[in-house]
């Protein structure tokens, strides 16, 4: 026996040893790392089958959880990729994903918000250099053009950089700029004979207008509710939908914060927090509602306060009934054509 454990842990020596050699040595380290490239080069994401939801930002601007990005939505079927808010750092949860970006039908804005805005000029780049072969468009209420205009402008020194660096037939200029789609909320906004994208009024005061909206696909439904309270016109919208992703506000979490940020004379934080609470939705209104309007799964995204923790995110679920879920960053839903089966990924 005493002979086994010599003969186990010498070999466990060399193995260490000759994995020193190779870890240290340049040609062991080119060839561990062009391993680890034809790896990441060669994977693909799961084949699809019918309507595919992405969670690339699950946050709001109160909170600091840097596994967390700021608001965005992804949409995928086999014909279409469609992006629903860019918050910070959702770029990088949409390269985790292996998103199509190449053909992004579009990115649909909720409102305003830095926090639901700030990548647009990313995924202009990201989609431009992958091959996109026309403008980026992007839809959003009236103010949209605004917004467009102000990006286009700040980057268009950067775009013909771009241009003049690697050529106009790899990176055309004419197809650079971001396109605005101005719509009125209640409008049918994007359609094909497989897929609408409808957008509906909901209430962020004192953000006028801000909209939700609806995807439907080969019947199979999901709704994404932006910044908003709970509101009549939104559940109606939803009604029978197969996944709600809804805007939720935690006043579990959030009523300790604002009391401890006060006691500490912390300046103007407790103001600031005191105020997202009449324009932001209370979570546990949320899951009756849902119920009533025949949602078969409600997902809360946009968290307010980001959940830092498990135990936070078991306080955010306080008072809510089983199987609604607080997302996370590439929480992944599947929604197969013809069929009411509805797959969840965890991150």
């Amino acid at each position: 026996m005493k002979k086994l454990l010599y003969v186990v842990f010498a070999l466990i020596l060399l193995i260490g040893a000759a994995a020193a050699v190779v870890i240290n040595s340049a040609a062991g380290q080119d060839a561990l790392f062009k391993r680890a490239a034809s790896a990441i080069m060669s994977q693909t994401t799961a084949p699809l089958q019918g309507l595919r939801v992405v969670v690339c930002g699950s946050a709001s601007p109160l909170g600091n959880d840097p596994d967390r990005a700021q608001a965005c939505i992804a949409v995928i079927t086999p014909e279409h990729f469609l992006l629903f808010d860019v918050g910070a750092r959702s770029p990088l949860r949409m390269a985790q994903a292996r998103l199509p970006m190449a053909r992004i039908n579009g990115v649909f804005l909720t409102h305003f918000h830095s926090d639901h805005i700030a990548a647009l000029p990313d995924v202009n780049l990201a989609s431009w250099v992958q091959g996109r072969t026309s403008e980026l468009s992007v839809y959003g209420p009236p103010g949209v053009q605004s917004v467009v205009e102000g990006f286009n402008a700040a980057y268009q020194l950067d775009r013909g950089y771009r241009t003049a660096h690697h050529g106009p037939d790899l990176l055309p200029p004419d197809i650079s700029p971001m396109q605005a789609r101005t719509f009125t909320p209640g409008d049918i906004v994007w359609q094909d004979e497989l897929l609408t994208v409808r957008s509906f009024p909901v209430e962020h005061p004192p953000i006028e207008p801000a909209v939700g909206y609806r995807v439907d696909y080969r019947g199979r439904s999901v709704v994404i509710s932006g910044d908003t309270n709970a509101t009549d016109r939104l559940f109606a919208e939803a009604k029978g939908a197969d996944l709600l992703l809804h805007d939720a506000l935690s006043r579990t979490l959030l009523d300790p914060m604002i009391s401890t940020a006060t006691e500490a004379g912390i300046p103007v934080m407790p103001t600031i927090m005191s105020d997202v609470i009449d324009y932001h939705a209370d979570a546990t209104s949320l899951p009756a509602r849902a119920a009533e309007a025949g949602i078969k799964q409600l997902a809360l995204y946009h968290m307010v306060p980001v959940p830092p923790n498990a135990l936070a995110e078991r306080m955010f679920l306080r008072g809510l009934p089983e199987g609604v879920i607080v997302t996370r960053d590439l929480h992944t839903f599947d929604l197969p054509a013809g069929s009411s089966a509805i797959h969840i990924l965890e991150p």
